[in-house]
């Protein structure tokens, strides 16, 4: 019998008749989405290890070229033993072939914790010294290089030429246009 579904049939009735039941009225059911479970979000056993979908067949007669690159990198196939869903369970066999855990044309690779937060970190730092503020630090300057208020010309950093640098003048907004010009890029 369906959760909130009335019975018809008096109670204590000793006659061997099963139950009917009768429709829920609409006004009494609660609105609820239907959603798909998420058999994606898996964990490794083991807490050193970092978890990667990568693609497996991309392009042109699903070429393997990708994934050559990231068994390259060091990445290795997960086993279906190697994961846990975030509740525990076993891995669901749905996604468990040729004893590897392969989700259309991703597989799921693992690889030691740390080379993989290793690599998130350097590609962090790369990216903050690629957005540094214009004029507030140009690395292989010295005393000469610096205007009033401490930071370094951009001309006399890079080593421009005299010839350039009295024809060109690079303009070098003042800190406090810079940081109101972006502060949300923080």
């Amino acid at each position: 019998m369906q959760p909130g579904a009335v019975k018809t049939s008096p109670a204590g009735a000793s006659d061997a008749k099963p139950a009917v039941e009768q429709q829920i009225p609409w006004e009494q059911i609660e609105a609820k989405p239907l959603r798909s479970p998420n058999f994606l979000n898996l964990k490794p056993k083991n807490p050193n290890l970092s978890l990667f979908f990568g693609n497996r067949a991309v392009g042109e007669k699903e070429s393997g070229l990708r994934y050559d690159q990231l068994i390259a990198m060091g990445f290795v196939p997960a086993k279906p033993e190697d994961v846990v869903t975030n509740l525990g369970h076993p891995c669901p066999p749905s996604l468990c072939r040729d004893g590897r855990i392969m989700y259309g044309d991703l597989i799921l690779l693992k690889i030691a914790r740390v080379d993989y937060i290793g690599n998130q970190k350097w590609n962090e730092q790369n990216a903050r010294l690629r957005m540094k503020k214009p004029g507030v630090t140009i690395e292989g300057g010295g005393k000469e290089h610096q205007a009033a208020d401490g930071r370094l010309q951009p001309t006399q950093a890079l080593n421009v030429p005299d010839a350039i640098r009295n024809k060109v003048s690079m303009y070098v907004p003042p800190l406090a246009e810079v940081d109101a010009a972006t502060k949300d890029n923080t």
